[in-house]
């Protein structure tokens, strides 16, 4: 579980942890975190344990891109091409971290 809550305090894209926060489990608000490189389900935080409950197996497109590519291009994925799923994380750059 992530216990951490993550600050962004710098724009280094090569640094795992991010912070991006954006939806991704099915809600139009952002409901999804990344912690240590992988997305947490924002709605899932569960004040007794101090933590996020669900989450953790996929990984962030913003930090961990690579990784996030292997599961979302290809042959009945999310995406086409690298391409595709590449301009999809610059949309999330600019849009949740006023990244350019």
């Amino acid at each position: 579980m992530c216990f951490v809550q993550i600050q962004l305090k710098n724009r280094d894209m090569k640094a795992k942890n991010c912070g991006i926060e954006f939806p991704h489990f099915g809600a139009s608000y952002p409901d999804a975190k990344c912690c240590d490189g992988y997305l947490w389900d924002m709605d899932s935080w569960d004040e007794s344990l101090g933590g996020f409950t669900v989450g953790g197996d996929e990984p962030c497109p913003v930090c961990n891109t690579e990784a996030w590519l292997d599961s979302v291009v290809g042959e009945d994925a999310v995406f086409e091409t690298k391409e595709e799923a590449l301009a999809y994380v610059e949309q999330l750059k600019k849009r949740y971290l006023n990244y350019e």
